[in-house]
C-alpha cells in the first residue's frame, strides 16, 4: 500500500501545518553573523520547491541528509522577507518501511506516452525522402530507444523539466516547424522534420531521473548535443548508401539548434535557422507557463531573475 503525500508543496498555504515525504533538493552549511553555523535546505516535489533554515544542530545533519533522497518532514509555512519558506518542527530521511508514492516527487506531463508515440510516428510518416525516413523509422522502431525517448525530460528546470517532456518539446518543434516549412515552400520539409524529431535526443542520456531531474555525468561531460549528433552517426553508419551530403546537413541541424547555447557551430542553412527559432519558441513558451503557474500570487508582473526583468503573464479570455 502506498500513501499520497499529506500535501503538495503548492497547495500549501503560509500558515499550514504539514507532515508529508519530500525530496532534498540542496543542503548548504552556511555561517550566522556570529559565526555559528546553520544549514540552509531545499525540499521539492512534484509541484515545486520550498526552503528552510535549521538553526540547530546543523553541522551533524548537513552530515546525515543526502541530497536526492526523501526526507520525512514535519514543519510549518511562515514568510521570509516576502516569500514563503519552511519553518521546520522535525525532519529524518525516510526508512525502508516508510510508506510513500514515488510518483509524487517527479512532475509528469500531461501528454501520454501512447499519444505521443502515435503523434511521432504521424510524423515519421510523412517523411517521404527514403533515406530520412529509414533513419527515423531505425530510431523509432528500436523500444529500448522509444522507452527512453517518452520517459525522458526537456530540461533540468528551466523548460519541459517533467518526465516525457523531451517528446512533449520535440512534438511542438516539429508542429512549428511544419508550419513554417508551408510558409517557405523552398525549405525542405522532410530534413527539417526529421532535424526536429532528433535534434534532442541526447537528453535521453544527459539527464537521470530518480527522486529529482539532475544531470547525469555524461550530460555534464559531453551535453546532449554531442550525444545526440553521435548517436545519430551510429545508425547513419548502419544505413546503406546513405548520402553523405544529406547526412552533414542533418548533422548540422543538431549541432547548430541552440545557437548562442553551446552549440558547437552556429546554422548556417535555412532549415537550421528555423530549427533553431522553432526550438528557443517552445522553450521559452514553455518557461514562461512554469513561471505563471508557480507564482506566489496573481499579481499583474512577475519578476523573473532568470531573464532579469518582470513579466506580464496575464491570461487573456
Amino acid at each position: 500500500m502506498t500513501l499520497p503525500l499529506h500535501k503538495f508543496l503548492k497547495d500549501l498555504q503560509v500558515g499550514d501545518s504539514f507532515i508529508g515525504f519530500y525530496v532534498l533538493r540542496k543542503k548548504e552549511l552556511r555561517s550566522r553573523r556570529d559565526g555559528a553555523p546553520y544549514l540552509h535546505l531545499e525540499f521539492g516535489d512534484r509541484s515545486g520547491r520550498l526552503r528552510a533554515n535549521l538553526w540547530d544542530d546543523a553541522e551533524r545533519l548537513y552530515h546525515e541528509l543526502e541530497e536526492e533522497g526523501i526526507i520525512k518532514l514535519q514543519g510549518m509555512v511562515e514568510t521570509y522577507q516576502g516569500q514563503p519558506q519552511i519553518a521546520v518542527k522535525r525532519l529524518r530521511r525516510a526508512q525502508p518501511d516508510d510508506e510513500f508514492n514515488a510518483d509524487d516527487f517527479l512532475p509528469i506531463s500531461s501528454l501520454d506516452a501512447r499519444t505521443a508515440l502515435s503523434l511521432t510516428r504521424a510524423y515519421i510518416r510523412r517523411v517521404k525522402n527514403p533515406y530520412l525516413n529509414r533513419l527515423l523509422e531505425d530510431f523509432f522502431s528500436d523500444e529500448g530507444f522509444v522507452n527512453s525517448f517518452l520517459r525522458a525530460p526537456g530540461g533540468k528546470l528551466w523548460h519541459h523539466n517533467r518526465i516525457g517532456g523531451l517528446a512533449e518539446h520535440t512534438l511542438a518543434v516539429a508542429k512549428l516547424c511544419r508550419i513554417h516549412s508551408r510558409l517557405y515552400p523552398y525549405i525542405d520539409e522532410d530534413l527539417l522534420i526529421t532535424g526536429a524529431l532528433l535534434h534532442d535526443i541526447g537528453k535521453i542520456e544527459e539527464y537521470r531521473c530518480d527522486t529529482l531531474i539532475e544531470y547525469s555525468d555524461r550530460g555534464r561531460f559531453v551535453g546532449h548535443i554531442v550525444i545526440g549528433a553521435q548517436w545519430v552517426q551510429e545508425r547513419l553508419g548502419r544505413l546503406e548508401g546513405f548520402p553523405p551530403e544529406l547526412a552533414d546537413r542533418l548533422q548540422h541541424l543538431i549541432l547548430s539548434h541552440q545557437a548562442e547555447f553551446g552549440s558547437p557551430v552556429q546554422p548556417a542553412t535555412r532549415e537550421a535557422f528555423l530549427l533553431h527559432y522553432a526550438d528557443q519558441v517552445d522553450a521559452k513558451l514553455d518557461a514562461l507557463k512554469r513561471i505563471r503557474e508557480g507564482a506566489a500570487d496573481d499579481s499583474k508582473w512577475i519578476w523573473e531573475p532568470l531573464l532579469d526583468r518582470h513579466l506580464n503573464l496575464e491570461v487573456k479570455d
